[in-house]
């Protein structure tokens, strides 16, 4: 049977240098996209422009975010200092903020809170929180025993979740004290990735060792344990349709992606899919939002259109050059790439009706 087409137009750009990361603002009227030459360009969709930020630097930008009420712009990376934007709206120029510097080497990791305006930064072995609402540093600052590796926000904004070798922590900076010190589990390598399910709030941690770590709802006890993939666990992403037992999650390993379903409690509880198509390292999976829809991206140059199941539904090729990032729009229904010539793509996408968003509740007509 003919595979459907899901993607038959596009919008695309350059820059300069290969692009590092994109982000989009929550309401979808703005995307952000970095370089490893520093850049950083605003598309603004509703007035129908775009605005270079920051232009060629010597140092790579390497995550960029937008706040959850759309009004500040962070970007961070090689040069170790935070860089932030305030919005004013679409059509109106971003007022530049005095960078921030941290006293810090690399940051690859920052995070706003979903829903609020913490920002949550990695530098070296301190997880740090800047107060949108105060402009200030909260302190003190949350000391790991390594160097951050990753970071992650629950859904609901309360949990946040870092990890770096031998080390997870669990902290909920709104709601601690003194008293309640974070959560900490021991952990056998470094934890390259983390991601919180959306319902339930699983949580996921691909390591240093090849093997993947699956926390159940809460967070609490021991957690699954996957091993025997081909390389680190770099990539992670869980879709936000609830399942039976849980969402379904997608992780990724050298060019070998899995799809995992949770089938029923205790041991051997996951079952696993490979999903077979690319040639080279994977760099980037992302579900669509509200759908089972999974995109991946690999440095053979391809970004491929995975259903629930794991069928493949659609690949489509840049133009020969790997893909380093991808980020949906909130709608679910536009997907952004990026690849290391530093052209960016953006593709409507037609999501077939069953991998949208289903009510898990029982009731209507589904």
């Amino acid at each position: 049977m003919a595979q459907a087409t899901l993607v038959s137009e596009r919008l695309c750009g350059d820059l300069q240098q290969p692009i590092s990361a994109m982000a989009w603002s929550v309401d979808g009227e703005f995307l952000a996209i970095t370089s490893t030459g520093g850049e950083l360009l605003l598309l603004d969709f509703r007035a129908g422009c775009e605005e270079l930020l920051r232009g060629d630097h010597d140092s790579s930008l390497d995550v960029v975010g937008f706040s959850g009420n759309g009004q500040f712009l962070m970007a961070a990376g090689q040069a170790g200092e935070l860089l932030l934007w305030e919005l004013g709206g679409t059509g109106v120029r971003p007022l530049a903020m005095d960078p921030i510097p941290l006293g810090s080497g690399w940051i690859d990791a920052a995070a706003w809170q979903p829903g609020g305006l913490l920002l949550a930064v990695a530098a070296e072995r301190e997880l740090r929180l800047w107060d949108g609402a105060a402009r200030q540093w909260l302190d003190p600052p949350l000391e790991l025993p390594g160097t951050i590796q990753a970071l992650a926000w629950s859904a609901d904004g309360v949990q946040l979740a870092a990890s770096c070798h031998g080390e997870l922590v669990l902290w909920q900076p709104c709601l601690s004290s003194p008293s309640d010190p974070p959560l900490r589990h021991a952990i056998a390598s470094a934890g390259l990735a983390l991601a919180f399910s959306g319902p339930g709030h699983q949580l996921a941690c691909g390591m240093l060792d090849r093997s993947l770590l699956v926390w159940p709802q809460g967070c609490q006890g021991q957690p699954w344990q996957f091993s025997g993939f081909p390389a680190k666990v770099r990539q992670l992403a869980w879709s936000e349709q609830p399942g039976r037992l849980a969402p379904l999650l997608a992780s990724s390993a050298a060019e070998a992606v899995i799809l995992w379903t949770q089938v029923k409690q205790g041991a051997k509880a996951w079952q696993p899919e490979q999903l077979l198509w690319h040639e080279k390292r994977v760099n980037a999976l992302a579900f669509a939002p509200g759908s089972t829809l999974l995109a991946s991206a690999s440095s053979d140059g391809t970004v491929a259109l995975w259903d629930g199941r794991g069928q493949l539904m659609q690949p489509f090729e840049g133009q020969g050059s790997g893909f380093n990032a991808l980020a949906w729009r909130a709608d679910g229904r536009h997907l952004a790439a990026g690849d290391a010539n530093g052209r960016w793509w953006l593709w409507p996408v037609a999501v077939p009706a069953r991998e949208r968003q289903r009510s898990s509740s029982g009731s209507g007509f589904g």
